[in-house]
């Protein structure tokens, strides 16, 4: 009960920044992580996996769904929906055909190079909400020349804001088992509210909008089925690449037994769930269940806590989360993804001329091609 509640504190938090990072609205990150926990906790085998939309997951969403839909909007929702709901099938169907070792297909340096390239690109996508300047480039490198250009016109309200809830998270998460993003979030709430930063020009999360509809399929084309049913497969395996690494690491950790492809089938019914009710792709994080065994957690049922806590949290406090200033969620985001940006990772892999080669190649990929189409030269360079 105290990891889930623990859990809870990091998850809802992350969980409405990364909708951001994705191009969703905030209730998008808040349904998937519902729908993860509890729907992972009922069936998979690992104890300790925390099922909820990740940053890399949340990119690769984005991307594929404003490289189809541009500027709407409407489609975008549709088109992510249709992504989440492919990509839970393929998962399934992967499960039920006993591919376990699918993962293989990505090799761990391009899995490094992949996570270093891309957390580089969401740190920097993530400075407009700390600067108030907006980019209109698609492409990394265009749009950090777009942001830098602008610098004279930055808001440095927004930017002091956002610094001091990053240092606040770097200083916090040294401190036992705080719940540091939902400290750091509350902190950023009343602070924003005493000093009416609204008015100074620094957004704030806006309304969230968590009525449950009737379960559906969005309403796509045959064409645009078929399209996402590609996208879906390089989704399905990052999404198990990064999931059966936490899981595996934390089952040999404990002597626990590991299921490939039961896992397979619950992050495939995860994700049907999330989809069906508008939410993000979903997986077993590493950094959440790390932060879940140090918690405390002894069953799967910490999950199912962490989710009846977020539910509890968003029925009292909701009014509040929608005052979460812009600038201390890009700082949850960059904090989340920040310990990826370690180069000392890249020593292993540079014992070996062609690991060193696909890793740095991988992070490349990412800067200059973008997310999506990153991760696939990463693969086809491996």
């Amino acid at each position: 009960m105290v990891a889930g509640v623990s859990m809870a504190g990091l998850l809802l938090p992350e969980a409405v920044a990364y909708s951001g990072i994705a191009g969703m609205p905030p209730q998008a990150g808040v349904l998937g992580l519902i729908a993860g926990l509890f729907v992972y906790g009922l069936i998979g085998q690992s104890r300790f996996a925390i099922v909820s939309a990740t940053s890399s997951s949340a990119a690769v969403l984005g991307a594929a769904t404003l490289s189809i839909a541009g500027p709407d909007a409407a489609l975008r929702a549709a088109l992510a929906a249709g992504l989440v709901l492919a990509t839970g099938t393929a998962f399934v169907l992967a499960g039920a055909a006993r591919l376990g070792s699918i993962c293989d297909f990505i090799s761990k340096p391009v899995l490094r190079g992949f996570s270093f390239g891309l957390a580089i690109a969401i740190v920097v996508k993530q400075l407009p909400k700390m600067t108030g300047a907006h980019p209109q480039a698609n492409d990394l490198l265009t749009f950090s020349w777009q942001l830098f250009s602008a610098l004279p016109h930055w808001n440095w309200t927004g930017v002091a804001f956002g610094l001091a809830a990053l240092l606040a998270l770097k200083a916090l998460a040294g401190v036992g088992k705080l719940p540091g993003a939902l400290l750091v979030t509350a902190a950023g709430i009343a602070i924003g509210r005493g000093l009416d930063i609204e008015s100074k020009g620094v957004g704030l999360v806006g309304p969230i909008s968590l009525s449950l509809a009737a379960p559906t399929l969005p309403d796509l084309s045959r064409g645009q089925w078929l399209g996402l049913s590609e996208l879906s497969l390089a989704l399905l395996l990052l999404l198990f690449a990064d999931s059966y690494g936490a899981i595996r690491s934390m089952g040999l950790r404990h002597g626990d037994e590991i299921s490939p492809n039961r896992d397979l089938l619950a992050l495939g019914v995860a994700n049907i769930v999330s989809g069906l009710f508008r939410g993000m792709p979903v997986g077993a994080g590493y950094s959440a269940t790390s932060a879940n065994e140090a918690a405390g957690a002894m069953s799967g049922k910490s999950a199912w806590v962490a989710a009846a806590a977020v539910l509890l949290l968003v029925a009292i406090f909701l009014p509040f989360i929608e005052l979460t200033p812009e600038p201390v969620l890009a700082a949850v985001v960059i904090h989340a993804v920040s310990h990826t940006l370690s180069l000392s990772a890249f020593r292993p892999y540079f014992l070996w001329r062609r690991d060193r080669f696909v890793v740095v190649a991988a992070a490349l990929a990412v800067i200059v091609l973008g997310v999506l189409d990153g991760l696939l030269a990463g693969i086809a360079i491996s």
